[in-house]
Order: structure tokens, then sequence, then C-alpha cells
């Protein structure tokens, strides 16, 4: 259970065995992170009183990387293979696809990204390229033997050149410990195995496990399975439930005693996960005393919760919980656009733990890059963003058509009225990047541009800022779709910024606003005598506050379609993966816990009332949570 000494537990018994003469060369000891291996060999070192040498500890790439080190000719490999990073593994891919292809074939051939993300999908789910396709990428569905044939001379050029990727590292070590003579010899050498964070292991970690564990003295694996949150990336908590079926002689020990969280805390945690129709039932314990019961706050808007959040943190803080022991947790990235808006305009300090910050990702630049160039016309760098986004136009490509419209004073108008075939004649400028740019010029021109003249239009007379983002959204979603991975959610992102650009009066005011607001953190507060820079409130993505705690959460925006996400509404499996999620933002609290929903949702075009999440419907009878109102004021 949460907060119930799991990694504790581990660590202990990595003490016990070596404090048991156990040789640590024969212990391995798997974690997700290099960080997380770290801290537990230097507890272990603190309990036994000495340091440890020769223990196998890191995440399954490391224990991977130097067992191949060892025994890498019995694959074929030499121990001086080199490893691919990601940025390293998309060159070759994009070498690999540039030698196969002419430049016509290329752009309908799916990009290095789309391929290598399909090729992972693979090797992590354990499934065919066939099943891939139709459930990830079904438009490639024609281009399945193209996708199989880049595929395989991808893994011939990395065994010719002597390199592995990080999914090769999984498949080769698999392999090794499947090798009728060098799997036994290594077996033979690895008598312990423990494993952290077992419910988040993908099929392939899974079968290195069991491989590992059927040779071994001992296998020991501690997790969750109501913190099971990783399955979009693989992670299936059933390999924990089947661990019995593998080694029909295990014990199974439960923790249910819980250090952190106030009984009360708890209670709501338990009644939540219950409604799971899988997973070992549980039933965490507190061992600290009643507290009060967790606030669930309907507010009218997003703008009210925001300011809600806020007074709560300074109340907290005044009462002397500071900043850095409060965290605000949401389900998606763009659900704190809100909230940072107003810890900026509070000059509250927070730091952002959800990746890269809102308005710093990629296809939001991208977006942005159109507004850009109709109020800044001679900004080179977004035209050659925009530009460059079109199929058969590089960035020199890009770079070459501003330099020869640049001429005129207005590169907007010069670029919109330019006669491009005739610009271009004769120059290398490929057919199908002719006739996207026309279709670029239609657009410019029928939203900024006068129907009657060459005259630009003054802001007022161009469509709403909502609008203008849902012009150009559209306009660029099929080019996300060659571009990202992961489109679907990128343009989530995009739909939603129409709903916040809702409150600006003009395209100026909205990027000055981001530039100024957005790319700053919030200043330190200083009050009083305090003299200290004060350690920021925490925000965060609920996925991203796995294994921390602090000791006041507001989990904010829970309305269905939000959490649980839009996405998951009608698949059973994927809402009580939602309600994992949830449990697991749950229990980060260890003192108080605030739960918060907009009542309306002002989008650009309608309000959307909104009623609380499933997840506080469902367990609202059940007398786990105090319902408060907010006063206007």
């Amino acid at each position: 259970g949460a907060g119930s000494g799991k990694t504790r537990m581990l660590t202990y018994r990595v003490a016990y065995l070596i404090e048991n003469h156990v040789a640590p060369e024969s212990i391995i000891l798997v974690t997700f992170t290099k960080k997380a291996a770290q801290e537990m060999i230097s507890r272990v070192e603190g309990l036994i009183g000495k340091q440890i040498r020769g223990l196998k500890a890191g995440t399954f790439h490391h224990i991977a990387n130097l067992a191949l080190r060892k025994y890498a000719k019995s694959i074929g490999y030499t121990p001086n293979f080199t490893i691919l990073d990601s940025g390293d593994q998309k060159q070759f891919m994009k070498f690999i696809i540039s030698n196969r292809f002419n430049q016509e074939n290329k752009q309908r051939h799916p990009k290095a990204e789309q391929i290598l993300d399909i090729y992972s999908k693979m090797i992590n789910l354990g499934k065919t390229l066939s099943e891939i396709i139709s459930t990830t990428y079904p438009a490639y569905e024609h281009l399945k033997q193209e996708i199989a044939e880049t595929l395989e001379i991808f893994a011939k050029q990395k065994r010719a050149n002597n390199v592995m990727d990080f999914d090769d590292l999984m498949v080769n070590y698999l392999k090794l410990l499947k090798h009728p003579e060098i799997g036994p010899h290594y077996s033979q050498k690895i008598r312990h195995v423990l494993v952290d964070e077992f419910q988040d292991v993908n099929a392939i970690q899974a079968q290195i496990v069991y491989e590992l564990g059927k040779k071994a003295a001992s296998i020991t694996v501690v997790g969750d399975d109501a913190q099971a949150i990783y399955r979009f990336r693989g992670g299936n908590y059933e390999h924990m439930l089947h661990f019995p079926k593998h080694f029909p002689d295990c014990k199974i020990y439960k923790l249910e005693t819980n250090y952190r969280s106030t009984p009360e805390i708890l209670a709501m945690a338990n009644s939540s996960i219950a409604k799971n129709t899988k997973g070992f039932p549980k039933n965490l314990r507190a061992v600290r005393g009643n507290q009060d019961m967790p606030m669930v706050v309907p507010c009218i808007s997003l703008e009210q919760e925001a300011q809600l959040i806020c007074q709560q943190v300074l109340t907290h803080r005044d009462e002397g919980i500071p900043l850095h022991e409060q965290a605000v947790l949401f389900r998606a990235r763009f659900h704190a656009l809100e909230l940072e808006h107003e810890l900026v305009r509070q000059n509250i300090p927070y730091e952002l733990r959800a990746g890269v910050r809102f308005f710093e990702q990629a296809h939001i630049k991208d977006l942005l890059a159109y507004l850009s160039i109709l109020v800044n016309h001679a900004d080179t760098i977004q035209w050659i963003r925009v530009l460059s986004m079109h199929e058969g136009i590089s960035n020199n490509g890009a770079q070459k058509i501003i330099t020869q419209i640049s001429q005129d004073s207005n590169l907007l108008s010069a670029f919109v009225f330019c006669n491009l075939p005739m610009v271009f004649k004769g120059k290398r400028l490929r057919k199908v990047g002719l006739e996207n740019l026309g279709k670029l010029q239609k657009l410019l021109r029928k939203l900024v541009f006068s129907p009657h003249s060459r005259n630009m239009l003054p802001e007022d007379k161009w469509p709403k800022l909502p609008n203008l983002l849902k012009t150009f959204t559209k306009y660029v979603t099929p080019f996300f779709s060659n571009k990202y991975p992961n489109a679907d959610e990128r343009i989530a992102d995009l739909n939603e910024l129409q709903n916040f650009a809702a409150k600006y009066h003009s395209v100026r005011e909205f990027l000055a606003d981001i530039l100024t607001q957005y790319n700053l953190k919030g200043e330190t507060i200083l009050q009083g005598d305090r003299t200290e820079e004060e350690r920021p409130l925490i925000l965060s993505t609920m996925h991203q506050a796995k294994g921390l705690e602090w000791k006041v959460v507001y989990i904010i925006n829970l309305v269905d379609g939000r959490m649980p996400s839009s996405r998951s509404i009608g698949d059973l499996m994927e809402i009580e993966e939602e309600r994992r999620l949830f449990y697991v933002a749950c229990t980060r609290a260890k003192d108080v816990l605030y739960l918060t929903y907009p009542e309306i949702i002002h989008r650009f075009d309608s309000d959307q009332i909104s009623g609380p999440s499933r997840f506080l419907e469902e367990i609202e009878q059940e007398n786990v949570y105090e319902e408060v109102t907010v006063e206007e004021e």
C-alpha cells in the first residue's frame, strides 16, 4: 500500500542478506530510477556500517548493460558496443529512411519518430507490428510492409555498426538469459533478485524478472497494484497479480500500515480504490491520530478555483506550513494554466514538475508562430517555423523564400500576394512545397486581408482570437499527425488554448502576456523578517507526483473529461487506471487534502456546465469527505 514502507522493506532485505554473508556480487537490485538505486544502497550501507562493493543495482537498462558488456560476443556484438540515446537513435533512423526512399516517397513514409515509436511499443508491449499499427497508427495500415522492411534494415544496421538502443538492451539481455550456454552460467552467479515497483514492469521486463528468478535462491518483488499508473507506456500490474503462477511457492506479505497520511485521508483513498474490480484486496490503516476530513470544494469557475488555491496556500503558509510542503496536483499539463496565471499575478513562487512548461512545448510554439507573423511581419524566426512545417519545405527552403520576398517592407503582404511559381521559376522548390504554400497564402488572405484589395484589415476586423486559434489548429492538424507520435494529445492542448485565450482582447496582448508572464516563474515573496529566498510551491501532474509526499495537497479540476480523462470514458480498463491515478494523488497528502472542481468551464464558444468527477460522486454516500462551499466576495 501507499506510504507503507515498501522501499524500506527492500532496503532491509538487502542489508539482511549481506549481514548473513551473502556475497554482494550475487545480488541484483532493480529499481526504476538510478537515483532510487543510489538512495537504497546508501541506506543499506548506513544499516550495516560499511561500503558495499559488487552489488548490481540500478534500472533494467543498467543491469542489462553490465551483463551484455561481459557476454556481448554470445549475441553477435563486441563488448565495446555503443548505446544510442534517443537523439542518436532518431538520426540513425533518419539516415536509413533517406537512403531507402527518394524525396517524394520519403514524404509519404512515416517519420523517424513514428517508426521508432512503433518499434518501441512492439518491444515493450510484447505485440506484433500488425497489432501496434491497427491500434495506434491505423493510417499506416497500407504501409505495413514498408515499415517492416525499414525495421529489418534498422536491426541489421545497428548490429553492423555495433550499436544498441535502449530497447535492444532489453531484447538482448533476455536473449542472453535464455542462451543455452551463457544463460545457466550467468544465472549461477545471481543468487538473489530484488525488484522495486513491480506493478510498473512491462512485458519484456516481466520476462526478464521471471528468467532471473527461475534459478535464483530467492526472488523478492515489491509493488502496489493500486498505484499502477503507467499502462500508456506498457506498464501492466497484471504481471504482479500473476506472479504466484510463475512462482507457486511464493509468500505474499501485505504491507497495509500507512505511516504517511491521516486516517481520514486513507479512508477516502480506500473507498475510492475499492471500486476497482481487479487487484489484490487491501485496506490501508493509519498509525497517526485523527484529523480533519478531506475537503471537496466546488468552485464557480476555473478562475475562482485558482483564486481559492492561492488563498489557501498563503493561509497555510501563515500557519507555519512553508510553500514547498504544499503541492497542487492535476491530471494534465494544461489543467494548471489558470492557476499559473493567478500565481504569477499574486507573486507566489512555484516550481512546475510537469515536463516542459506549457508555452515552451514545440506544438504550442508551432501554433503561436502563426499568430506572431500576423502582428510582427518581420519576425523571420517565426516565419521559418511556419513555412518549414509544410511538407516539401525545409529550414533552408524557408530561409530562401524569406530572402526572396524580403525586399517588401511588409513580409506578410509580400508572401500572401507573391506569385510563387513565378518567383521560384527555375529554382529548386518541390511541387508539393509550392502547393502547400499556396494553401497557406489563401488561409492568411482570408483571415486578415480585405477581400477587395491588398490592404490588411485592422485587428478588430480579424476573427476573434479563439477563432483564429481554432482555424490555425484545424490547419496544422494534418502536419501534427505526421510530425508527432502523440498528435491527439497535442491537438487537445491546442483546443484548450482556444478556451484560455478567450479572456484576451487582442493577439498582441495575448502574445505579450505569454512572453512576460508564462516564461517567468513567480518571484519570491518576502514578508516581515524573511530574508532568505523562499522554496516554492510545487505544481505537478499526478504521474510526476508518484512516490512523493507533502503536508498539504490540492487536487484540482476534478470533473469528468479531465479526471478521469475524456479518452478513458467508456473503457473499463482505462477508467480503473484513472482511478488508480486518483488514489495515488490522494495518498500524497500527509495532513490536509483539498479536492476542487469548477461547476462551469468557460469555453470560447460556449459555457460547459460540469459536475464533480465520478470518482467523487461514487463515494459521496460513504461519509469520507466534507463538502465546503466557497463564499462569494
